[in-house]
Order: structure tokens, then C-alpha cells, then sequence
């Protein structure tokens, strides 16, 4: 009889734990092909991170906050080249920009180089006293007391290029830019003769143009001062540290109507010692709009920038004291090809002697609801008479939470808090300015000048916020995609 009863106990046991083994197997396939083995793995190496650091979250990354990192821009370089003629109390210029920039969405690993070639038609007025020569880099000579007003319109073309030769395309695209510009040129300016001659050598031998993926179009206003005077001889510092401050904080060159002080590169940096005296004293005030329209995506982005800048400084022989101090805020809005909001962007850029910093955050804008919040809270932002209080804010404060609002705030700041993504980004930024002509002023003005300047910038260190925590914060960490 015992044994009998064992014999049914260890037959039904054998057939439970094999239910139970198949069970266990059947669950664990499902959390397989469901990816949520992936996500529970993921979510036990962020408790274990935080465990062995001690508690400290700003260094590990959780599932929650790898979906909240950003696309963030890693490289950007520009080549700009202004020309103004000068007369009376007027101005009257044209520019050339090519700029290319250089992206990363850490979440995809998408790397897009965009190749930009813009040009500008600018008018202007101005007055002051001041006589100046000089000579590229080399010999520089002169003093200035200037004010004016500028007001800029610009048209320009982009193309953006993915896959591993993403970076030939656009170097060579960009390079087909430069000759194609060169030879409108030719057509616009050089009379009948450049007229007839560039067309025939643009049928024959001139660059095949791809369409462009963006259509882009600018208005600027600008309203500057300066005090100058200086005298320099030698070449200047080949890293640009030791340069006059840069007068435009925006990374698509200076489409404004050069003064004498951007005229007057200096040689503070230069190994010998050599004649180089100056001192200066500048401000300016710019506004900017900027359109752009995706024809690939049916996406429209339009763009008012504010920008405020203050530069001084002083020289003697080879050194001296100098600084620099800007602030720009940004506000960017898309639409879908419907003209319905998809997405805010509000970005802060700081420029302190050369280093420059740049917070972005972008907000998704998904429902209707969403919209009117935007709207409501934006209002004010529209570039009218001058006023955009929204984007004056961001000189200051970069709309990058990370405290949680508290339920009375505006719906659009809890917006930005729960869902916007943001990325601080700290460039090295260099720049080198050369200026060509001469000009004199006593009262009224007279001269030409060109100047042509080389600006890159390249990530050195990058930040992010993390997902919304339990406790109601936002933690930045390490973006390291973006480096």
C-alpha cells in the first residue's frame, strides 16, 4: 500500500514540475520576442548603477531618460564673406555664407551633415569720425567712433546627407557652392561681357547643383556703436585666442555692415614683439527671422532670434585685458504641411570670451489642447515693432526645468518639464577675421571694404536632462554621443 502511494506522488510531481518548466519557458519566450526582458535587464543596471555610486543618479542613465536625449548638434563650420561700399551717411553690401553643421540623435545613432549656402542683400546708415588703411592680417592702422543701423535680406539653399559618406557628399557639395556662387556673380556684376561669359561657361563647364531638401529665407535688423582706435603690425595668433572679440554671436557669420573696428584684426599672440596698440568699446542689438521650409518633409520652421552684445578691451604691445559678453535667445516654431504646431524649440546661447555654451530644449506639441496652450503662453513672441519679450526671456533664463513647475503653473511650462528634451552643449569656438579696404569719415562716410571670416565650433562637453523623477526633478547627465 505505501509503496503503491509513492508511486502515484512521484508520477504526479513529474508531471508538475514539467508544467512548471514549460510554464517558466513559455513566459520567459514571450518577454523575449516582447522586448521587456530588455527593458527589466536595462532597469536592474540602473538600480545597480545607482547603487554602487552611492546614490548619486546624475551618472546613470535609466530606460525613462534614455528616450528624453536629444539630437544635438556636434560640429559646426562657416566660411562668410561680406563686401559694403560706403557713402554719405549710406551703405549698401552683399554676402556670401556656407555653413556646415554636423548632428547626432543619440537614440538612433543618425549622424546627418547639413551643407547651408546662403546670400544677403543689405542696407544701411550710419555716421561717425575715423580714418583707417589696412592690409589683410598684416598692417592695421586707424581710429573710429561709429553708430549705426542695418537692415539685411537673405535667401539660401540646404541639403542634408546621411549614410557612411555623408561627409564626402556635403564636402564636395560644398565646394560646387563656391563655384557656382563665384560664376552668379560673374553674371550679376560683371556687365555684358562677365554676363555673356558666365552663362556660356556655366552651360559648359559649371557644377551640377542637386535640388535642395530646404529653401531658407532671412530679415535681419541690426543697430550697433563703437568706440576704436589702434595701431598693429604682425601676424596674429594662429588660434585666434588672442583676438578682438568677435561682434556676432550667431554662427552664420556677420551679415551686418562692417565697422572699422572689424577692419582692425589685431596681433595680440604673436611670438616677437611688435608696435600694437588698442583699445575699444562696442555694443550691439540684432533681431532676426528665419524661415525655413522642407520641401522632403513638408515641415515649415520659422525662427526669431534676439541677440545682445557687449565688447571692450585694451592693448599694449602684446597684451592687454579684453572681454566679451552676449547673449542670444531663440525661438523656433514647426509646422506640418497642414500649418498645424508640431514642435517648440527655444534656445539660450552665452558667449564669454570665445567659449560659447548653447542649452536647446524642444517641446512636442501633439494635441490640440497642447496648441492653444503654446499659443497662449507664447503670445507676445510674434516679431512686431520690435517686440518678442518671450525670446528676451531666454537671454536670461533657459527654459530648462528642472524642478518640477507645481500644479499651478502654465500648461506649457509643465509641458517642457514632463516631456521637452534639452541638451546643454559647450563648444570650443574658434574664429579668424581678415579685412580688406579703407575708409574715412568726418561726418559723412566714403570707402569699401571686404571682410571674410572662418568660425568653427566643436562639442567639448555635453549634458542632458534626464526623465522626471519620482520626487519631481530633472537631473542633467552625461551626453556623450554628443562629444
Amino acid at each position: 500500500m505505501n509503496v503503491s502511494v509513492k508511486c502515484r506522488d512521484a508520477g504526479e510531481g513529474s508531471l508538475s514540475y514539467f508544467l512548471v518548466v514549460l510554464l517558466i519557458a513559455a513566459c520567459t519566450g514571450a518577454i523575449a520576442l516582447s522586448g521587456l526582458g530588455t527593458r527589466i535587464s536595462d532597469w536592474i543596471g540602473y538600480a545597480v548603477c545607482v547603487a554602487a555610486g552611492g546614490g548619486d543618479e546624475s551618472k546613470c542613465h535609466s530606460p525613462a531618460d534614455l528616450v528624453m536625449q536629444p539630437t544635438c548638434t556636434v560640429e559646426l563650420a562657416v566660411d562668410g564673406y561680406t563686401g559694403t561700399v560706403e557713402a554719405l551717411i549710406f551703405s549698401v553690401g552683399r554676402d556670401w555664407a556656407f555653413m556646415r553643421t554636423t548632428s547626432i540623435d543619440p537614440r538612433t545613432g543618425e549622424r546627418v551633415v547639413r551643407i547651408t549656402g546662403i546670400r544677403g542683400s543689405s542696407i544701411g546708415v550710419g555716421t561717425g569720425l575715423g580714418i583707417g588703411v589696412n592690409g589683410g592680417n598684416l598692417v592695421n592702422i586707424g581710429a573710429d567712433a561709429s553708430v549705426g543701423a542695418n537692415l539685411r535680406l537673405g535667401n539660401g539653399d540646404a541639403w542634408e546627407f546621411t549614410g557612411p559618406d555623408a561627409d564626402e557628399q556635403a564636402d564636395a557639395l560644398r565646394r560646387d557652392l563656391v563655384e557656382q556662387y563665384t560664376i552668379d556673380e560673374v553674371k550679376n556684376n560683371g556687365g555684358l561681357l562677365g554676363y555673356i561669359g558666365g552663362h556660356i561657361y556655366d552651360a559648359v563647364a559649371g557644377p551640377d547643383i542637386p535640388e535642395a531638401n530646404i529653401r531658407r529665407h532671412e530679415t535681419e535688423i541690426d543697430a550697433f556703436g563703437s568706440l576704436s582706435a589702434g595701431l598693429s603690425i604682425g601676424w596674429p595668433a594662429p588660434t585666434g585666442r588672442h583676438r578682438s572679440p568677435d561682434r556676432s554671436s550667431e554662427p552664420e557669420g556677420r551679415h551686418r555692415k562692417p565697422t572699422l573696428q572689424d577692419r582692425l584684426p589685431d596681433s595680440r599672440g604673436t611670438d616677437s614683439i611688435s608696435p600694437n596698440l588698442r583699445a575699444w568699446v562696442g555694443v550691439d542689438g540684432n533681431e532676426k527671422l528665419i524661415v525655413e521650409e522642407n520641401e522632403r518633409t513638408g515641415e515649415t520652421t520659422t525662427t526669431l532670434m534676439l541677440r545682445g552684445e557687449a565688447n571692450y578691451g585694451e592693448q599694449h604691445v602684446v597684451g592687454g585685458n579684453q572681454g566679451q559678453l552676449t547673449s542670444m535667445g531663440a525661438m523656433s516654431l514647426t509646422t506640418d504641411r497642414n500649418g498645424k504646431l508640431t514642435k517648440v524649440t527655444l534656445a539660450q546661447t552665452h558667449v564669454v570670451n570665445g567659449r560659447a555654451t548653447v542649452t536647446t530644449t524642444t517641446v512636442p506639441i501633439t494635441t490640440e489642447q497642447q496648441r492653444r496652450d503654446a499659443a497662449d503662453y507664447l503670445s507676445g513672441a510674434v516679431p512686431i515693432a520690435g517686440t518678442a519679450w518671450r525670446n528676451l526671456s531666454l537671454t536670461w533664463e533657459d527654459m530648462a526645468p528642472t524642478q518640477d513647475p507645481g500644479p499651478d503653473a502654465h500648461p506649457f511650462r509643465r509641458n517642457i518639464f514632463q516631456n521637452g528634451t534639452t541638451s546643454r552643449v559647450e563648444y570650443a569656438h574658434r574664429r579668424n577675421d581678415a579685412g580688406y579696404g579703407a575708409s574715412i569719415k568726418l561726418g559723412l562716410q566714403l570707402g569699401a571694404n571686404l571682410a571674410i571670416s572662418t568660425t568653427d565650433r566643436t562639442a567639448q562637453n555635453a549634458q542632458y536632462l534626464g526623465a522626471p523623477t519620482a520626487d519631481g526633478r530633472r537631473l542633467y547627465k552625461d551626453l556623450e554621443a554628443c562629444r
